[in-house]
């Protein structure tokens, strides 16, 4: 496999809900489909489950995007990126908000890029420099205030009909 290039890429998005996170099994069927269906790359936010998706994309010389950890090691020839979910910042943020003695129980906490607490792997063996460092601009535009992720269907629309 070469360096994939985005901009020979049509995109088309396809889904599977496994409504498993934990069964291995289950993620390497739903990738044995996705990529006999045609997919070259599947982002795969199914936790444990996802491990059969990334299983897979071996078997099939494909990209897989890994989530939640740099998965990278699991299958360096596979893994295109991974979404980084950084859970020790929302454990350090509650941590200190418990300690300095605030009622911590029934809040949610929204943690993101421009709390360092999202990102994406270092890895980008298998994407050039280029593509790399514009995700990386992107999530700089995120963190400063200056870009914000459509949240709903409509804001998306909106973006993409402002690009």
């Amino acid at each position: 496999m070469g360096r994939l290039d985005p901009c020979l890429l049509s995109t088309e998005v396809t889904t599977q809900y496994l409504e498993t996170f934990t069964d291995a099994a289950k993620g390497k069927a739903a990738g044995q489909k996705l990529y006999s269906d045609g997919c070259d790359v599947v982002f795969q936010a199914a936790g444990n489950a996802g491990n059969g998706v990334i299983e897979t994309a071996q078997d099939a010389g494909k990209y897989v995007i890994g989530v939640d950890k740099d998965q990278y090691s699991q299958a360096p020839d596979n893994i295109l990126s991974s979404a980084l979910k950084r859970v020790d910042k929302a454990v350090i943020e509650i941590s200190k908000q418990a300690s300095e003695g605030e009622d911590i129980g029934g809040k949610n906490v929204e943690l993101g890029m421009s709390d360092d607490a999202a990102g994406i792997s270092e890895h980008h063996e298998h994407m050039s420099d280029e593509v790399y460092q514009a995700a990386q601009d992107l999530i700089e535009q995120i963190k400063d205030g200056t870009l914000t992720p459509p949240s709903t269907e409509d804001a998306y629309n909106t973006f993409v009909a402002g690009l």
